[in-house]
């Protein structure tokens, strides 16, 4: 009897070893995990804030929906950027989505507007529905203090070799330089048909103009090409070093000023044209030194019979000459004849014509 209820005892053992499930995981919090890339720029009276929002909880669990941020600021007191949440004033809050770049522009309070130039550093922190958080961001830093004033006045003209800027000028000071940021807003229709003729105009590019030594009022694009539709606007920005950081601080941009780069340029008058009689052939062969525009299509040939007294005309057909010379053979022993070359771009502009040379084909 003993060993039948040792056995039945041991059976029970068994069964109740191999029933056991794994231990049951604890709820989440739903904490997000806290954001590691908050960047800061200071841009006239706000500070612009970037990040990569998360895409799991602390414990790996995968956020569902907008998540709650809240953004504060604290004034900078070393090197280092330490968290101290009673001491972090708040600037705003709002949600964002997980897994996704988060964009979030703080209004400065008046304090930060003014003053002499300080650095002060950015928090973010994201919260579970319960208002609780893992943690703040890195801190990110930015300057306040009075920004640069705001360019005023910006104007555009179309140059032959690019795209003119103007501005209203304002004081010197060092570290100070002009950044302008030109994006092209030429209709996808027409850019493609630009692209499959081989130009491929950059969409977005950024120019700087010193100003430390003096505001020059205008600066030259010559990096835009013509025939385009260009958008630009421009701002002051100051390099300060602040708590062993180099940091920026940039005044309000201008408003935007677009301009229909169109070329309506010419290209430059063909020099050094000779002409010779040739004999043989019967002609009259012409050579000039070719032309270095960039859009250049080519040249056109005129000419006038002066022994007949009749006016220029065009002699090298209706399509341009593209390579710098032209055989006349057309042309009747004994006349004396005056030739000019003309150059013609890309979009039919057409320059003046060369100095004129005469030439006359012997009579056999």
């Amino acid at each position: 009897m003993k060993i039948a209820a040792l056995a039945a005892s041991g059976w029970l053992v068994l069964l109740a070893g191999c029933g056991l499930a794994s231990n049951p995981l604890p709820p989440t919090l739903w904490l997000p995990r806290p954001v590691r890339d908050l960047q800061a720029a200071r841009v006239g009276d706000e500070v612009q804030l970037r990040w990569s929002m998360p895409r799991h909880t602390t414990d790996n669990v995968e956020l569902r929906g907008p998540q709650r941020a809240h953004i504060c600021w604290m004034p900078a007191l070393g090197r280092t950027a330490v968290f101290n949440q009673s001491q972090c004033r708040a600037a705003g809050d709002a949600s964002f989505a997980p897994d996704k770049r988060a964009a979030f522009d703080a209004a400065l309070p008046a304090e930060l507007k003014q003053g002499k130039l300080r650095a002060v550093v950015f928090f973010v922190e994201l919260q579970s529905p319960a208002g609780k958080t893992a943690g703040p961001s890195n801190g990110a830093w930015a300057v306040a203090g009075a920004a640069p004033p705001a360019v005023t006045g910006l104007e555009l003209a179309t140059v032959p070799n690019g795209v003119a800027l103007h501005w209203q000028k304002a004081g010197v000071e060092p570290d100070l330089s002009m950044r302008i940021q030109r994006t092209l807003a030429t209709p996808p229709k027409a850019l493609k048909a630009v692209q499959r003729s081989g130009a491929s105009p950059v969409e977005e590019q950024t120019l700087e103009v010193d100003l430390s030594h003096g505001d020059p009022g205008g600066a030259l694009d010559h990096d835009a090409s013509l025939d385009q539709l260009y958008r630009y606007t421009a701002a002051r920005v100051l390099r300060v070093t602040l708590n062993g950081r180099a940091l920026e601080l940039a005044g309000s941009p201008s408003a935007p000023a677009t301009i229909d780069a169109k070329d309506v340029f010419p290209p430059a008058i063909p020099q050094g044209l000779a002409a010779v009689a040739d004999d043989r052939a019967p002609a009259i062969d012409l050579s000039w030194q070719p032309d270095s525009d960039p859009d250049l299509a080519g040249y056109i040939v005129y000419r006038r019979d002066v022994s007949a007294g009749t006016g220029w005309q065009r002699v090298s057909g209706p399509a341009p000459v593209v390579p710098p010379s032209f055989d006349d053979r057309k042309v009747v022993a004994g006349h004396q004849y005056a030739y000019a070359v003309s150059a013609v771009d890309q979009d039919g502009n057409e320059s003046s014509r060369s100095a004129p040379v005469m030439e006359a084909l012997p009579q056999s």
